[in-house]
């Protein structure tokens, strides 16, 4: 699959095209990072890797109009992000999801909800998952919210297992189950 069209946005395999300074600058951006796990050190373009394969799927998103300013549809110009589904057990059926929105200007856009929706249906529809997983930083609110809208529902907490600006956060596991 190439692309998975939503409303405001599109999700288009991430190949290196998308490793560019941009992107190293949202991973190396505190407050893009903040809540993630990624981006807690420095990295730089040759410490990148496209994590794909049969276990893993990694997107571009791509915004579309009337979003973007920018003229056209859907291209590199309109890059704000990545998702994931990681660790993908083909037995158990099930794996984890990831997203970063790193262009700020597209924060509090419905974006977040709607990437988790698109990756989601595409996990259980195309790719036939009874379980999606996420885990998120407690204080995350925006991602809580997001998860929460498209019908996750909090499974548990691991007690201070996020450290962050001198103090220690719970991590929140969510889940959902395909529907039949």
């Amino acid at each position: 699959m190439s692309y998975l069209e939503g409303e405001k946005i599109k999700l288009v395999k991430f190949t290196e095209e998308f490793i560019t300074t941009e992107y190293i600058d949202w991973l190396n951006d505190h407050e893009i990072t903040r809540f993630l796990y990624t981006g807690r050190i420095p990295v730089g373009i040759s410490d990148i890797s496209i994590l794909d394969g049969k276990d893993n799927l990694r997107f571009a998103i791509l915004a579309g109009m009337p979003l973007s300013d920018d003229n056209k549809l859907y291209n590199k110009n309109n890059y704000i992000g990545t998702v994931s589904l990681v660790r993908i057990d083909w037995i158990a059926r099930k794996s984890e999801i990831g997203y970063m929105i790193g262009n700020k200007n597209f924060w509090g856009r419905g974006i977040a909800s709607e990437v988790i929706k698109l990756i989601s249906e595409y996990g259980f529809n195309r790719l036939n998952l009874h379980k999606i997983e996420a885990g998120v930083v407690d204080g995350n609110i925006g991602s809580i919210k997001a998860l929460e809208k498209n019908g996750f529902k909090e499974y548990g907490r691991i007690p201070e297992d996020y450290y962050l600006e001198g103090k220690y956060y719970d991590t929140i596991r969510f889940y959902k189950l395909q529907e039949w």
